[in-house]
């Protein structure tokens, strides 16, 4: 149930990031879909992120601020005058250094303050925040266990816009695929988090008749990046595809979904995918059993088991009928917890919250 806004707000959001990732995406999802609701907002953070440049390009406001680490003065001052001068409501930082000056210039000033963890390990410096989201039931676990008081925790999930209904054959041509081909997509970064490494081996253990295509999409400029095209270079049915700003528009070109990862506080990758009707095959670590119901819309395996991962993808390669009924029931479970407006829904409980504690 959509929550209502008394009137709008005048929200902050901070985070400290140059590159591009789940916390990135998120923040900007919600920034769009908080302004679409007619919430005020500025982005506090480096001029020179993928993060500013999507503000910019999306019309909202950014306020240039370095933040050198957790010390710097020049940062820490510049916030508190924004939050002053900009009337602000609420200030919502991301990430621990994020979290960490908005906690700060919202406390100097009076005004609210929420904070989003947004991995396993996010458990420093959000004390301060009035109310803290966590993006996954795993996420709130930690935050227990750190010692963080259970009536300021609050999980929402990380929602994604519905994948594009776009021409299946069409987007395969573009990449290459025959039409006829079973082809897996991975998406995420190339960091050795995400386990991309593992899903090459794990294929180099499927009897090559049944072998998915497995296309990778993410920017391999890293050296984890570079150490997965080598591993791959004697698997002929693995393809990076680079990095896609497209995401949604050509998932529905592929037969399924593998997100192999190590570590992950919920996968925005897995919630995508099940918006586009894709099973999915994933490692039963973090917040990845909240997206992917084992034998309902996908598979789990054991964390760095590649014979078990092996497994799951000969199952899920060689089952058509499978496939689309596991899809399709991805599909409705992203409807009942992980799209764009139950974000929103929750990330504006959680404000109205942090506005009562400050008050």
């Amino acid at each position: 149930m959509r929550v209502e806004s008394v009137r709008p707000l005048r929200i902050v959001q901070v985070l400290h990031s140059h590159g591009y990732g789940g916390a990135e995406t998120h923040a900007l999802a919600l920034m769009r879909g908080l302004a679409s609701r007619g919430h005020k907002l500025v982005f506090a953070g480096p001029a020179d992120s993928w993060l500013a440049a999507q503000c910019g390009a999306h019309g909202i406001e950014v306020h240039p601020l370095r933040m050198t680490g957790l010390y710097d003065p020049v940062s820490h001052l510049k916030l508190r005058k924004l939050v002053r001068e900009w009337r602000t409501d609420v200030v919502h930082g991301h990430l621990v250094r994020g979290s960490f000056y908005a906690g700060i210039a919202a406390a100097a000033r009076g005004v609210a303050s929420v904070s989003t963890a947004h991995a396993t390990t996010a458990r420093k410096h959000m004390r301060r925040s009035h109310h803290i989201i966590a993006v996954s039931e795993a996420v709130r676990a930690s935050l227990l266990k750190a010692g963080y008081p259970d009536a300021r925790l609050h999980v929402v999930h990380n929602g994604s816009g519905p994948a594009v209904q776009s021409d299946r054959d069409e987007i395969r041509r573009e990449f290459g695929i025959p039409l006829d081909a079973t082809a897996f997509v991975c998406v995420g970064r190339f960091v050795r988090d995400k386990g991309q490494d593992l899903l090459v081996e794990a294929l180099r253990r499927v009897p090559q008749h049944e072998r998915p295509l497995v296309n990778f999409v993410g920017d391999t400029d890293t050296d984890f990046g570079r150490e997965v095209q080598d591993l791959a270079r004697t698997v002929p049915e693995v393809r990076f595809l680079g990095y896609r700003a497209d995401v949604l528009r050509i998932l529905c070109a592929f037969d399924a979904c593998v997100v192999p990862s190590r570590r992950e506080a919920l996968s925005l990758a897995a919630v995508e995918a099940s918006s586009a009707c894709l099973p999915l095959i994933a490692a039963r670590t973090g917040g990845l059993p909240e997206v992917v119901l084992h034998e309902q819309t996908g598979l789990l395996v054991p964390p760095e088991d590649v014979h078990a991962l092996a497994a799951a993808i000969r199952r899920v390669s060689t089952q058509a009928e499978l496939r689309q009924t596991w899809g399709a029931a991805a599909r409705s479970h992203y409807l009942h917890r992980f799209t764009i407006e139950q974000m929103i829904d929750g990330t504006e409980a959680v404000y109205r919250s942090a506005l009562e504690a400050a008050r």
